[in-house]
């Protein structure tokens, strides 16, 4: 069995072992341009991909290790071990980071095993967009809030941007919204269609602007992938915002390299 860098040309083979444990796999639509833009590594035993893994970088420059794959019939057998190891190699940062689930037991009980320790938990909702109503919002300058955050500050300041996490600082916020009661970091990230997502708020007027902003800009739907907060996901299960049910109990781990 072998750990190999993967290109353009490795495609067909890639798709059809993503296909064979799972028809319906996300990283069928987006392995191309992973492909292009990224390090994918596949394991590979007899001529077959029984394996994948995909290294990124996040905002802050940090390594991003996600699309783990093991293939059904091989797994239990270190191959996860091997490409996650790959990737920290191969990685020119100072730290790695990734996520999983809690329910995913066996890959948090791997990570951690390989050092990799615990600094943020997060969901992810929804909510589908009619024709909302008008509220009052407007851009502006969030950081001197941010940073006084008693939520942000448990979770160690990250922030996603769409799946990677990454640790805030005022060069990195992209579009901060103000509303009367309160203050959101929006992303925006094109797959295909556009991804609007709202990755921390205080307020609850400021969701009801967000999703008018959303309705006036054609979103079929918002996003919010936020510190697992209390009161947070009650404000949006006020405003209509619904489970991502396999990311309602993300964890984000991190490890020094």
């Amino acid at each position: 069995m072998k750990i190999l860098h993967a290109t353009k040309e490795n495609s067909p083979e890639i798709k059809e072992f993503l296909r064979r444990n799972d028809p319906e796999d996300y990283i069928l639509d987006v392995i191309d341009h992973w492909l292009e833009k990224d390090k994918v590594f596949i394991a590979v035993k007899d001529n077959k991909v029984i394996g994948l893994s995909r290294l990124k970088y996040s905002l802050d420059g940090e390594a991003w290790l996600g699309g783990m794959r093991v293939d059904k019939d091989h797994r239990r057998k270190g191959i996860g071990t091997l490409l996650t190891e790959k990737c920290m190699k191969e990685a020119k940062a100072k730290k790695a980071r990734l996520f999983t689930t809690e329910d995913n037991t066996a890959a948090f009980n791997h990570v951690r095993k390989m050092g990799f320790k615990i600094k943020g938990y997060y969901t992810l909702m929804y909510s589908d967009i009619g024709e909302e109503k008008y509220c009052e919002i407007k851009k502006g300058d969030v950081w001197e809030r941010l940073k006084k955050s008693e939520i942000l500050k448990k979770n160690n300041f990250l922030l996603p941007q769409a799946f990677t996490f990454y640790k805030i600082s005022p060069d990195l916020i992209k579009e901060g919204y103000i509303s009367e009661d309160g203050y959101a970091i929006v992303e925006r990230v094109n797959w295909g269609e556009d991804f609007f997502e709202i990755t921390y708020f205080e307020g609850e007027k400021i969701i009801d602007g967000l999703k008018y902003l959303a309705f006036k800009n054609n979103h079929k739907k918002i996003w919010a992938f936020i510190p697992r907060d209390e009161n947070l996901i009650s404000i949006l299960i006020k405003k209509g915002f619904k489970y991502e049910e396999w990311a309602k109990h993300v964890v984000v781990l991190e490890k020094t390299l």
